[in-house]
């Protein structure tokens, strides 16, 4: 958003996103009045929207890289003053910043085109011209005055409008070798001679399908024929410009569409898991509760649930994964291990499976890995391993052997038809086809587990386990890493003693925050309830809590401001509360974000009873009595 004072041509405010998107500083913007901001073809509009004190009207400011950015404006009048405020709709702001990113990446592989023509011409100046709905679009013109370059800008392309506007028209180069007396110049025949530039001559470029671009000019300081050799050149510079355009285009609106593509997931991803929380929890506590439902009928209900979770969370993994090119980071491994292991073996003992998880004495704690990928493969062989085992033992067994990690999982669960497995690592293939089939599930576990295999690095083999289930085992190249400097310190705080306090549960969701209090209450925990990091902040001013857990995207403030306030508060005075997020935030890099605004774990919705447990008693103590 930018204020202006339009009658006085003076600036008044602009804040740092506009500032941002438009790429000039506050000093610069008070340097012209409003209208010289304006592409001169909406200069009328805004006079007019002026006088008449409209209370909307549309026109385009110019960014830095001279890119139209449309701007809404509400127009007031105070005594004898005309403000003028002007902002962008978050659909148009959108739209129009991701085109003016798009041509400033092109108009800088223009500039730099344009450099090296001049540097091959000595004495010769280069301009570059794009086209967009029949004008001129300002590309780069290094060595010609900015005047000039503005005055092209907006231009009407025609059949005789000077030599790149006819050469844009007709897609056929236009040689003028005497600017002065040739009438396609007549209306720049003044401001060439200013610029000091007497001969033009201009060359179209296309895409490869053979639309027109814009056009590469060379401008002679005197009259002057081109030589052949020149014309190839040019020739030769024109073809080379319209690929680097075509493909600079290509790959921003690739990489736009991508992050368009990675909002829409993210957002899908919290609001399915949001209400999947509520179901999953609720249906977590009806068995201890006189309900008349029949066993039978909870279980299906919850199992219903699950593999709702279990496709969604699969297809959402598989296409954020398919896009990821990250190298790896320190990542504590045994903890890392521990958090994908703890939930799985409540789940291995509910069954009644033995379970283990045990690392060899040369497992290092600290390593250079790309944790996104570990943690998911790691998750998902064992799911599967706890998941197609009815009777016995899961073992999760890890050890290191020059510079491999090797990873064991093993199961005496019906095993794996070892014949299929090039087809089992397909997506949406499954073991059992038949219509009697045992196991629910959708065949996503195998190809997001290879997947992530080849993010890593690593190979997966899968052996027959006797007397009978499976044995998968990965290995990994690794690296030792040194822990980082603030984990003793951290760590030695996290994880006091806090028994007798009560949680404080931040959650807007009033149906989650419900499920999550009934959980607490139930396992011996007091607990109070905010909906917001506002409310969180001053609730931690004036109470003590044994723990706080965070939902992250809410109303007023969102629980990263909150952590980062309530570690702010905390400076100094040696306490440290463990705040734990609780979160549908469940993509790549929303565990990291969490760790590093200052949260102690990381729980993703829809978090079970016994997930929970685990690490509130890992970080504020068992409850004084459990109901």
């Amino acid at each position: 958003m930018i204020v202006r004072s339009a009658a006085a041509g003076g600036f008044v405010r602009a804040n740092p996103t506009f500032l941002a998107q438009v790429g000039f500083t506050a000093e610069e913007l008070a340097e012209r009045p409003l209208i010289e901001w304006i592409v001169r073809e909406d200069r009328e509009a805004l006079q007019g929207a002026m006088e008449r004190c409209a209370d909307e009207s549309r026109v385009r400011h110019l960014t830095k890289e001279g890119v139209p950015f449309p701007l809404e404006l509400r127009i007031r009048r105070q005594g004898e003053e005309t403000f003028v405020l002007g902002r962008c709709t978050k659909r148009a702001a959108e739209t129009a910043f991701e085109g003016s990113r798009v041509e400033a990446n092109v108009q800088s592989t223009l500039h730099r085109i344009a450099e090296i023509v001049e540097a091959a011409n000595p004495g010769y100046k280069c301009s570059i011209l794009l086209v967009a709905d029949g004008r001129f679009v300002k590309g780069a013109g290094p060595s010609l005055p900015e005047d000039y370059n503005n005055a092209m800008d907006g231009f009407t392309v025609g059949p005789t409008a000077g030599s790149c506007g006819t050469a844009i028209y007709w897609n056929a180069p236009v040689i003028v070798e005497d600017i002065q007396n040739d009438p396609l110049w007549v209306p720049f025949a003044e401001l060439a001679e200013k610029a000091g530039v007497a001969a033009c001559w201009s060359y179209p470029f296309t895409t490869q399908s053979g639309r027109v671009l814009g056009a590469l000019a060379l401008y002679s300081p005197e009259p002057r024929t081109p030589t052949a050799a020149q014309l190839r050149a040019l020739r030769t510079a024109a073809q080379m410009t319209g690929l680097a355009v075509e493909r600079g285009r290509a790959e921003e609106e690739l990489r736009i569409a991508n992050e368009i593509k990675d909002r829409f997931m993210a957002n899908m991803s919290h609001e399915i898991r949001t209400p999947l929380n509520a179901l999953i929890g609720i249906t977590d506590s009806l068995p201890e509760f006189e309900t008349g439902l029949p066993a039978e009928e909870i279980r299906l209900l919850r199992e219903s649930g699950e593999q709702l979770l279990e496709l969604f969370a699969g297809v959402i993994e598989l296409t954020e994964g398919q896009d990821r090119q990250e190298p790896g980071d320190v990542m504590d491994l045994h903890a890392t291990c521990q958090s994908v292991c703890k939930p799985l073996e409540v789940q291995a003992r509910a069954k009644g499976l033995d379970f283990e998880c045990r690392f060899s004495t040369k497992v290092p704690r600290w390593v250079c890995l790309d944790g996104w990928s570990f943690e998911r493969a790691l998750r998902l062989l064992t799911h599967n391993a706890v998941k197609f085992t009815d009777r016995g033992k899961v073992a999760v067994l890890l050890d290191v052997e020059g510079n491999e990690l090797h990873v064991c999982i093993s199961d005496t669960g019906c095993g794996i038809d070892l014949g299929r497995l090039s087809e089992l690592r397909e997506p949406f293939v499954q073991g059992d086809l038949s219509t009697t089939k045992r196991y629910a599930g959708f065949g996503l576990g195998l190809a997001l587990s290879d997947l992530c295999m080849r993010a890593l690095g690593g190979e997966m083999e899968f052996h027959a386990n006797e007397p009978s289930g499976t044995m998968v085992t990965f290995r990994l190249p690794v690296q030792l890493a040194a822990a980082p400097e603030e984990i003793e310190s951290e760590t030695a705080g996290a994880k006091g003693s806090s028994k007798g306090l009560p949680v404080l549960v931040v959650e807007d969701n009033r149906l989650n925050s419900r499920v999550i209090e009934s959980m607490l209450l139930r396992s011996g925990y007091g607990c109070e309830v905010t909906v917001n990091g506002e409310e969180a902040l001053q609730a931690v001013r004036e109470n003590d809590y044994a723990c706080v857990l965070m939902d992250c995207q809410m109303p007023v403030m969102d629980g990263y401001q909150a952590t980062r306030e309530i570690r702010s508060l905390e400076a100094g005075t040696g306490g440290r509360i463990p705040i734990i997020a609780v979160t549908a935030n469940a993509l790549a890099g929303d565990r990291e974000r969490c760790l590093e605004v200052g949260m102690d774990d990381y729980l993703k919705k829809p978090v079970r009873r016994e997930e929970l447990l685990v690490a509130l008693e890992e970080y504020a103590g068992k409850p004084n009595a459990v109901s």
